[in-house]
Formats: structure tokens, C-alpha cells, sequence
């Protein structure tokens, strides 16, 4: 397959933004989505970027700007992703792999030692054609909906651990557990959620979620990127790759 695009997004502010005085941007975009497709032309962006790994955040809040010029190349670098990030990021690109047209969700499992122990997004059972199930929601059949058939991300990255257990781990999800998945949550031993946006906090699947969470110990907080948006950019770290396609 030729390839013609450079650039992944991982855009933050624009899949749950608070402070915007428009329109509640989670009716334009669904949580736990990446933002943009990989787009041919990388962002201009006034976070600090690794001129050798290809990737920058944008931490801009109106401040100055660092370039790599400005760097004393001895010392390492200080705008590197925290672990919170890093594993919130993963979870963000793992949903990229997700066939769902609405909705593509990720989920990140990580022991105490800060690995990752399980990785995993929504989709259709193993051994189920994509193609032969229904994707929509707004079928007036129930059985001609998605919600009848996909796994959710959390139970795949439970399903999908290369540990023996994830007992006493936590896990990593762009979107607050619904109630089924935290059944799944408390039952695997897992005893922390750091989820990203809490958009359907008002539906009973959440507000039955959290009441299971808290009776069963199992912790859970919103994470809060210091960043705008994370850019994973293929031809600033080698163009030289590009150039035989």
C-alpha cells in the first residue's frame, strides 16, 4: 500500500474541551476518538519537538516557544511525556485499530512496575466477520444495533493480557467504563481507572458504574493532559523513507 500520509494526531482539547464556549464538542466528536486522520502536511506546533524521534507536544498555553536550537544537547531533554501521558496516549492510538464508524475506544492496562500488561479496543468478537454484523445504533431492532455484539475496549485489553494477572493494576481508558465493563474491572482484580472524559456521567451505565467501583475499592480519576495534543510525525523523524513510495 502506498503511503501519502505522514502525520498522526492525538488532539486532546478537541475531543472533550470544557472551556469552549460553543457547542459541547463531544456532540461533534466521540470520546476516546482521535481527532485527526493522518494528514499529509505535518502541524505547525509550538510545543518542543525531537528533531530525531519525530514527535512534539503542544503544551501551549500563550507561552514561548523552545526549538531544538535553543536546546543545550547535553542535558536531557525536559519536555518529555509523563507516564500518565504516555500510557493515555497508548490507549488513544490502540483505538485507532477500532473498525467502529462512530466510536473508537482504547483501553491500557499497566502493573506497578509501569508496564504495560494489556493492551485493547472495540470491536467484534474474535472469529466474528466484521462485515457480516451490524455497526449502526439507531436501529428501532435491537438486534440490528452494534451494542448486541462489540467488546468493549476494556474487556479486550483484559482478555488480551500477556500476565498472569492484572490484579492490582490500573487501567488506562479514554472513556469513563460503562457498567458491564467495570463489572469486568473489579472481577479481574484491577484497583485503578484513569479515565479522560466522563461525557455520559448522566446515564445510568455510568452512575451504575461508579456506585460498583466504590463499593468494590476500585479507585478511579479523570486525567488532565498538560499538552493540547500529541503529533506523531512519520517524515520529520526520516523523510529519506518516504521518498521510495
Amino acid at each position: 500500500m502506498k503511503i501519502n500520509r505522514y502525520c498522526l494526531i492525538i488532539n486532546f482539547f478537541r475531543i472533550e474541551s470544557k472551556m469552549s464556549p460553543t457547542p459541547d464538542i463531544s456532540d461533534l466528536l466521540d470520546a476516546a476518538s482521535l481527532n485527526s486522520p493522518l494528514t499529509k502536511e505535518p502541524e505547525v506546533d509550538s510545543g518542543v519537538t525531537s528533531e530525531k524521534s519525530g514527535t512534539s507536544l503542544d503544551t501551549s498555553t500563550n507561552s514561548s516557544t523552545s526549538s531544538n536550537s535553543e536546546r543545550d544537547l547535553n542535558l536531557p531533554r525536559e519536555n518529555f511525556l509523563e507516564w500518565d501521558e504516555y500510557f493515555m496516549a497508548i490507549a488513544f492510538l490502540s483505538a485507532q485499530r477500532s473498525k467502529d464508524p462512530a466510536t473508537q475506544v482504547g483501553a491500557c492496562i499497566v502493573n506497578s512496575d509501569k508496564r504495560i500488561v494489556g493492551i485493547g479496543y472495540n470491536g467484534m468478537p474474535r472469529g466474528c466477520k466484521d462485515g457480516h454484523l451490524p455497526w449502526g445504533k439507531s436501529s428501532s431492532c435491537e438486534l440490528e444495533n452494534k451494542y448486541m455484539y462489540v467488546c468493549h475496549a476494556e474487556m479486550n485489553a483484559i482478555m488480551n493480557k500477556n500476565s498472569a494477572s492484572v490484579d492490582g493494576c490500573s487501567i488506562y481508558v479514554a472513556l469513563f467504563p460503562c457498567n458491564e465493563c467495570s463489572k469486568l474491572i473489579i472481577q479481574s482484580g484491577i484497583k485503578e481507572v484513569i479515565y479522560f472524559s466522563d461525557k455520559h456521567k448522566d446515564k445510568k451505565s455510568t452512575i451504575a458504574s461508579k456506585k460498583l467501583l466504590d463499593m468494590a475499592g476500585v479507585t478511579y480519576k479523570q486525567f488532565v493532559p498538560r499538552m493540547q495534543k500529541l503529533t506523531i510525525d512519520f517524515f520529520q523523524a526520516d523523510s529519506t523513507v518516504f521518498q521510495t513510495q
